[in-house]
Protein backbone atom coordinates (compact mmCIF):
# COMPACT_ATOMS: atom_id res chain seq x y z
CA UNK A 1 0.00 0.00 0.00
CA UNK A 2 1.58 3.35 -1.19
CA UNK A 3 1.08 6.48 0.96
CA UNK A 4 -0.27 8.75 -1.81
CA UNK A 5 -1.93 8.45 -5.14
CA UNK A 6 -2.77 11.28 -7.55
CA UNK A 7 -5.38 11.52 -10.01
CA UNK A 8 -5.55 14.68 -12.17
CA UNK A 9 -7.33 16.29 -15.32
CA UNK A 10 -10.26 14.17 -15.95
CA UNK A 11 -12.06 16.58 -17.48
CA UNK A 12 -15.62 15.33 -17.18
CA UNK A 13 -18.34 16.56 -19.57
CA UNK A 14 -22.26 15.67 -18.50
CA UNK A 15 -24.17 13.15 -20.24
CA UNK A 16 -26.46 15.58 -22.04
CA UNK A 17 -23.40 18.12 -23.38
CA UNK A 18 -25.43 17.29 -27.02
CA UNK A 19 -27.86 19.61 -25.72
CA UNK A 20 -25.97 22.86 -25.11
CA UNK A 21 -26.16 25.77 -27.80
CA UNK A 22 -24.53 28.97 -28.37
CA UNK A 23 -22.03 30.23 -25.91
CA UNK A 24 -22.17 27.20 -24.25
CA UNK A 25 -21.58 24.90 -27.37
CA UNK A 26 -18.88 27.37 -27.92
CA UNK A 27 -16.72 27.02 -24.76
CA UNK A 28 -17.15 23.10 -24.48
CA UNK A 29 -15.94 22.82 -27.79
CA UNK A 30 -13.01 25.19 -27.38
CA UNK A 31 -11.77 23.35 -24.05
CA UNK A 32 -12.45 20.27 -25.19
CA UNK A 33 -10.42 21.04 -28.23
CA UNK A 34 -8.16 17.25 -29.63
CA UNK A 35 -10.38 15.69 -26.64
CA UNK A 36 -13.02 13.50 -28.07
CA UNK A 37 -16.18 14.79 -25.89
CA UNK A 38 -17.70 11.13 -24.60
CA UNK A 39 -19.13 11.94 -21.79
CA UNK A 40 -19.24 7.58 -20.71
CA UNK A 41 -15.79 7.13 -21.75
CA UNK A 42 -14.30 10.23 -19.93
CA UNK A 43 -16.70 9.15 -16.82
CA UNK A 44 -15.16 5.19 -17.10
CA UNK A 45 -11.55 6.67 -17.48
CA UNK A 46 -11.97 8.14 -13.74
CA UNK A 47 -13.82 5.36 -12.04
CA UNK A 48 -11.17 2.98 -13.05
CA UNK A 49 -8.54 5.48 -12.02
CA UNK A 50 -9.88 5.72 -8.64
CA UNK A 51 -10.74 2.05 -7.96
CA UNK A 52 -6.68 1.44 -9.10
CA UNK A 53 -5.77 4.69 -6.91
CA UNK A 54 -8.25 3.28 -3.80
CA UNK A 55 -6.75 -0.18 -4.05
CA UNK A 56 -3.44 0.52 -3.78
CA UNK A 57 -3.04 4.04 -1.72
CA UNK A 58 -3.97 5.23 2.11
CA UNK A 59 -4.87 8.96 0.69
CA UNK A 60 -5.78 10.19 -2.91
CA UNK A 61 -5.11 13.38 -4.79
CA UNK A 62 -7.29 14.76 -6.88
CA UNK A 63 -5.33 17.89 -8.60
CA UNK A 64 -8.00 19.78 -10.23
CA UNK A 65 -9.76 19.61 -13.77
CA UNK A 66 -11.63 17.15 -12.19
CA UNK A 67 -14.34 19.19 -14.63
CA UNK A 68 -14.33 20.56 -18.04
CA UNK A 69 -16.02 23.57 -17.01
CA UNK A 70 -17.79 23.58 -14.33
CA UNK A 71 -21.47 23.20 -14.75
CA UNK A 72 -23.24 21.39 -11.72
CA UNK A 73 -24.36 18.33 -13.92
CA UNK A 74 -20.31 17.80 -14.53
CA UNK A 75 -19.77 18.44 -10.63
CA UNK A 76 -22.84 15.73 -10.02
CA UNK A 77 -21.14 13.14 -12.28
CA UNK A 78 -17.97 13.18 -10.43
CA UNK A 79 -20.04 12.58 -7.25
CA UNK A 80 -21.40 9.87 -9.01
CA UNK A 81 -17.48 8.47 -9.77
CA UNK A 82 -16.35 9.27 -6.40
CA UNK A 83 -19.29 7.35 -4.15
CA UNK A 84 -19.08 4.43 -7.26
CA UNK A 85 -15.46 3.93 -6.67
CA UNK A 86 -15.90 3.08 -2.88
CA UNK A 87 -13.39 4.59 -1.47
CA UNK A 88 -13.92 5.94 2.07
CA UNK A 89 -14.17 10.20 1.49
CA UNK A 90 -11.98 10.32 4.32
CA UNK A 91 -9.12 9.67 1.91
CA UNK A 92 -9.79 11.64 -0.50
CA UNK A 93 -8.66 15.41 -0.92
CA UNK A 94 -10.00 17.62 -4.34
CA UNK A 95 -8.37 20.72 -5.40
CA UNK A 96 -10.00 23.19 -8.20
CA UNK A 97 -8.14 23.60 -11.52
CA UNK A 98 -8.94 26.36 -13.72
CA UNK A 99 -11.58 24.25 -15.93
CA UNK A 100 -13.62 24.06 -12.84
CA UNK A 101 -13.84 27.62 -12.41
CA UNK A 102 -14.97 28.64 -16.22
CA UNK A 103 -18.60 28.51 -15.55
CA UNK A 104 -18.91 30.38 -12.58
CA UNK A 105 -15.83 31.89 -9.99
CA UNK A 106 -17.51 29.71 -7.11
CA UNK A 107 -18.45 26.55 -8.81
CA UNK A 108 -16.31 24.31 -7.36
CA UNK A 109 -17.17 25.72 -3.66
CA UNK A 110 -20.42 25.41 -4.68
CA UNK A 111 -20.12 21.64 -5.01
CA UNK A 112 -18.65 21.26 -2.24
CA UNK A 113 -22.03 22.41 -0.71
CA UNK A 114 -23.69 20.08 -2.60
CA UNK A 115 -22.43 16.79 -4.46
CA UNK A 116 -19.60 16.79 -3.17
CA UNK A 117 -20.23 17.93 0.55
CA UNK A 118 -19.05 14.40 1.81
CA UNK A 119 -15.33 15.46 0.59
CA UNK A 120 -15.39 18.76 1.99
CA UNK A 121 -13.52 17.92 5.24
CA UNK A 122 -10.86 16.72 3.38
CA UNK A 123 -10.81 19.42 0.76
CA UNK A 124 -10.81 23.04 2.38
CA UNK A 125 -8.52 25.04 0.69
CA UNK A 126 -5.84 26.15 3.57
CA UNK A 127 -6.77 23.59 5.58
CA UNK A 128 -4.07 21.28 7.55
CA UNK A 129 -4.36 17.25 7.20
CA UNK A 130 -2.20 14.93 8.81
CA UNK A 131 -0.99 12.27 6.61
CA UNK A 132 0.96 10.45 9.12
CA UNK A 133 3.59 10.78 11.72
CA UNK A 134 5.89 12.11 8.80
CA UNK A 135 3.87 14.36 6.34
CA UNK A 136 1.04 17.17 6.51
CA UNK A 137 -1.15 17.68 3.18
CA UNK A 138 -2.19 21.29 2.69
CA UNK A 139 -4.69 21.47 -0.13
CA UNK A 140 -4.85 25.12 -2.22
CA UNK A 141 -6.45 26.61 -5.28
CA UNK A 142 -4.65 28.18 -8.02
CA UNK A 143 -7.90 28.63 -9.73
CA UNK A 144 -8.80 32.05 -10.60
CA UNK A 145 -12.36 33.93 -12.79
CA UNK A 146 -11.06 34.63 -15.98
CA UNK A 147 -12.17 34.34 -19.34
CA UNK A 148 -12.35 30.74 -20.69
CA UNK A 149 -9.43 31.67 -23.52
CA UNK A 150 -6.88 31.85 -20.59
CA UNK A 151 -5.89 28.69 -18.83
CA UNK A 152 -3.50 31.07 -16.20
CA UNK A 153 -3.69 30.70 -12.16
CA UNK A 154 -2.53 32.81 -9.33
CA UNK A 155 -1.49 31.99 -5.87
CA UNK A 156 -3.33 34.47 -3.53
CA UNK A 157 -1.05 36.25 -1.00
CA UNK A 158 -2.78 34.94 1.55
CA UNK A 159 -2.25 31.54 0.04
CA UNK A 160 1.75 32.31 -0.27
CA UNK A 161 2.13 33.28 3.37
CA UNK A 162 -0.04 29.98 4.44
CA UNK A 163 2.27 27.82 2.43
CA UNK A 164 5.61 29.87 4.06
CA UNK A 165 4.13 28.94 8.00
CA UNK A 166 3.28 25.56 6.61
CA UNK A 167 6.41 24.16 5.35
CA UNK A 168 7.90 26.24 8.34
CA UNK A 169 5.59 24.37 11.22
CA UNK A 170 6.14 21.28 9.26
CA UNK A 171 10.06 21.24 9.90
CA UNK A 172 10.28 22.21 13.28
CA UNK A 173 7.92 19.43 13.79
CA UNK A 174 10.27 16.68 11.77
CA UNK A 175 7.78 16.21 9.17
CA UNK A 176 7.80 17.14 5.40
CA UNK A 177 4.87 19.50 4.42
CA UNK A 178 3.19 18.65 0.82
CA UNK A 179 0.93 20.95 -0.99
CA UNK A 180 -1.88 19.64 -3.40
CA UNK A 181 -2.54 22.30 -6.18
CA UNK A 182 -3.40 22.50 -9.79
CA UNK A 183 -0.56 25.00 -11.70
CA UNK A 184 3.10 24.10 -11.60
CA UNK A 185 4.35 26.06 -8.28
CA UNK A 186 7.28 26.65 -10.64
CA UNK A 187 5.63 28.31 -13.85
CA UNK A 188 6.72 27.83 -17.13
CA UNK A 189 9.84 30.54 -17.32
CA UNK A 190 8.38 33.23 -19.80
CA UNK A 191 6.10 35.87 -17.70
CA UNK A 192 4.07 35.83 -20.70
CA UNK A 193 3.39 32.74 -21.20
CA UNK A 194 2.77 32.11 -17.14
CA UNK A 195 0.31 35.01 -17.48
CA UNK A 196 -1.44 32.92 -20.36
CA UNK A 197 -1.27 29.41 -19.17
CA UNK A 198 0.84 28.48 -16.43
CA UNK A 199 1.08 30.29 -12.65
CA UNK A 200 1.14 34.23 -12.90
CA UNK A 201 3.59 34.35 -9.16
CA UNK A 202 5.67 31.61 -10.26
CA UNK A 203 7.94 33.93 -9.16
CA UNK A 204 7.00 33.78 -5.55
CA UNK A 205 6.32 29.61 -6.30
CA UNK A 206 10.08 28.98 -6.63
CA UNK A 207 11.31 31.24 -3.89
CA UNK A 208 8.66 29.08 -1.52
CA UNK A 209 10.45 26.03 -2.84
CA UNK A 210 14.30 27.50 -2.51
CA UNK A 211 13.35 28.28 1.12
CA UNK A 212 12.44 25.35 2.40
CA UNK A 213 13.68 22.05 1.81
CA UNK A 214 11.03 19.84 3.64
CA UNK A 215 8.13 22.30 0.89
CA UNK A 216 7.18 19.78 -2.09
CA UNK A 217 4.20 20.45 -4.45
CA UNK A 218 1.68 17.78 -6.57
CA UNK A 219 0.16 19.40 -9.26
CA UNK A 220 -1.55 18.70 -12.37
CA UNK A 221 -2.28 21.01 -15.46
CA UNK A 222 0.38 20.01 -17.68
CA UNK A 223 -0.97 16.21 -18.59
CA UNK A 224 2.79 15.23 -18.00
CA UNK A 225 4.90 12.87 -15.63
CA UNK A 226 7.47 14.62 -14.16
CA UNK A 227 9.37 15.16 -11.08
CA UNK A 228 11.47 18.71 -10.68
CA UNK A 229 14.33 19.61 -8.23
CA UNK A 230 15.28 23.17 -7.74
CA UNK A 231 18.63 23.26 -6.01
CA UNK A 232 21.75 20.66 -6.64
CA UNK A 233 21.60 18.15 -4.39
CA UNK A 234 17.95 18.03 -3.61
CA UNK A 235 15.37 15.41 -3.97
CA UNK A 236 12.63 16.61 -6.32
CA UNK A 237 9.84 18.66 -5.22
CA UNK A 238 7.37 19.15 -7.44
CA UNK A 239 5.60 16.49 -8.56
CA UNK A 240 3.23 16.31 -11.29
CA UNK A 241 1.05 13.21 -13.44
CA UNK A 242 -0.21 12.42 -17.09
CA UNK A 243 -4.09 13.10 -17.40
CA UNK A 244 -7.05 10.67 -16.58
CA UNK A 245 -8.41 12.05 -19.62
CA UNK A 246 -6.29 10.36 -22.08
CA UNK A 247 -5.67 7.05 -19.98
CA UNK A 248 -7.03 6.13 -16.67
CA UNK A 249 -3.46 4.43 -16.10
CA UNK A 250 -2.04 7.72 -15.35
CA UNK A 251 -2.63 7.29 -11.48
CA UNK A 252 0.90 8.21 -9.78
CA UNK A 253 1.85 7.12 -6.60
CA UNK A 254 3.98 8.21 -3.93
CA UNK A 255 5.89 7.04 -0.74
CA UNK A 256 6.14 9.64 1.71
CA UNK A 257 9.08 10.60 4.24
CA UNK A 258 10.09 13.22 6.54
CA UNK A 259 12.47 14.52 3.62
CA UNK A 260 10.82 14.25 0.56
CA UNK A 261 8.25 12.35 -1.55
CA UNK A 262 9.50 9.89 -3.67
CA UNK A 263 7.61 8.43 -6.64
CA UNK A 264 6.62 4.70 -6.68
CA UNK A 265 6.10 2.18 -9.44
CA UNK A 266 3.72 -0.32 -8.25
CA UNK A 267 4.53 -3.94 -9.60
CA UNK A 268 0.38 -4.48 -9.48
CA UNK A 269 0.00 -2.38 -11.85
CA UNK A 270 2.36 -3.21 -15.61
CA UNK A 271 0.42 -0.66 -17.96
CA UNK A 272 1.64 2.37 -15.87
CA UNK A 273 4.37 4.36 -17.15
CA UNK A 274 7.23 3.43 -14.49
CA UNK A 275 9.50 6.25 -14.98
CA UNK A 276 9.99 9.55 -13.30
CA UNK A 277 11.45 12.95 -15.60
CA UNK A 278 13.82 14.59 -13.23
CA UNK A 279 14.26 18.43 -14.35
CA UNK A 280 15.97 20.83 -13.29
CA UNK A 281 14.46 23.98 -13.13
Amino acid sequence: MRDLAQVTDLHLVERDHARRSGSDWQRLHYLSAGRKIDAEARRDKALEAMRHAGRNARHILLTGDLTEDGIPAQYELLAEVLDESGIDPSRITLVPGNHDRYAGALAFEEALDGPLRAYAATSGMGDVIELDREARLMPVSTAVAQSWLRSAGRLADSDLEKIDRFAADAKRGGKLAVVAQHHPPHGYGPAAWNFIDGLMNATAGKALLRAHVNLTFVHGHTHKRASVSFADGRSAQAHSAGAIVSRAEHVRFYEVTRDALVAAPLPAAPALDQGAAVAMA
